[in-house]
């Protein structure tokens, strides 16, 4: 019978895809037991439990999920999944930014259903000045063509509503003091880790995650993880072309999943062989007055609500008298210039 469960709940764009290719990569190659972070419950290799753990709370609570999102999950993906915790002898992590989206009935149960097993939540966390680029570019990569302004439009009238309005919006994962609450309610502990600024030490991290989760024969020191086992990040210029040809695309008729597969090719023949590929996307002036309000608010919460943290929650201060990175129209065009054969 496992001893405990850690569940790593995201939220996504919080160092997730870089942690659980660790992960992986430490199992794949033996360095700790499989057991400890199950990869092989669905017949094929994951790097992450979330067809699992979004099956187990559709099973056991309400979770809100896009119409078209897991539709073909009966259950089986939940059995498997607890089958490969019961079956562990060890402690096991379990590692789904989705998780991040369930509300408090539902997280509740997510936890009751690993008992008697105790539970101990991480939540890793990053600044929102990171963040909220990082999210509307995700939100392109998922075939979507919402500008950037209407993008921040959103969040700017959503930050104040209730859980319930909001819904599986950007502030159900990331109003921070918010998540760790609906998770205290019910797990054993919840611990909280910063994802520090842009340093020259990318492992700082995983030596943070390592010290929250405290599994035995973690290394110190992780694996590469190389950049196509990791999420490759969007320029700003390659994100405003990304939107222009998501709509462009949508408009003569190619639905979301058609949409996804001509990305992967876009990105391999155009951009991530470019030499100047533009900058990162950053916040426009206007928002930044905004976002240091949010982040002084949050932090004091956070600092309210006592989980235990992991790093420092001074890394959450954004940094806002940087570049804001927005592209111009020329930058745009050159990224667009650049995927021609791949747009054909």
């Amino acid at each position: 019978m496992t001893a405990r469960v850690v569940l790593h709940i995201g939220p996504r764009k919080t160092a997730t895809t870089y942690l659980q290719r660790i992960m992986q990569r430490l199992v794949r190659d033996r360095a700790i037991p499989g057991r400890s972070y199950p990869l092989r419950t669905r017949g094929r290799m994951d790097h992450n439990h979330v067809p699992g753990l979004i099956d187990l709370a559709r099973t056991v609570g309400d979770i809100p999920l896009q119409p078209d999102a897991w539709t073909q999950q009966d259950g089986s993906d939940a059995q498997a999944l607890m089958r490969a915790v019961a079956a562990s002898p060890h402690d096991v992590l379990l590692s789904a930014e989705a998780m991040s989206v369930l509300d408090t009935p539902t997280a509740h149960s997510v936890i009751e259903a690993f008992a008697p097993a105790p539970v101990d939540v991480v939540i890793t966390v990053r600044s929102l000045d990171r963040i909220i680029p990082s999210s509307w570019q995700q939100h392109i990569r998922n075939a979507n063509f919402m500008t950037y302004r209407e993008y921040l439009d959103s969040i700017t009238t959503s930050r104040d509503a209730d859980e319930d309005a909001r819904g599986i919006a950007f502030w159900r994962a990331y109003r921070y003091p918010d998540l760790v609450r609906r998770w205290q309610g019910a797990a054993r502990t919840v611990t909280v880790v910063t994802v520090p600024p842009t340093s020259g030490d990318p492992t700082i991290t995983w030596r943070r995650f390592r010290e929250a989760i405290a599994l035995p024969d973690l290394p110190e020191v992780p694996p590469a993880i190389t950049d196509d086992r990791a999420n490759v990040s969007l320029t700003g210029a390659e994100s405003f072309a990304l939107a222009a040809w998501n709509a462009d695309l949508r408009a003569r008729g190619h639905d979301r999943r058609q949409v996804r597969a001509m990305h992967r090719e876009l990105l391999r023949a155009g951009w991530t062989e470019r030499a100047d590929r533009g900058g990162r996307l950053g916040l426009p002036p206007d928002m930044r007055e905004h976002v240091q309000g949010w982040v002084d608010a949050d932090i004091a919460d956070l600092r309210a609500s006592s989980p235990t943290v992991i790093g420092d929650l001074t890394d959450l201060q954004a940094r806002l008298d940087v570049d804001p990175g927005l592209p111009s129209e020329e930058d745009i065009a050159r990224a667009l210039a650049a995927t021609e054969d791949a747009r054909r």
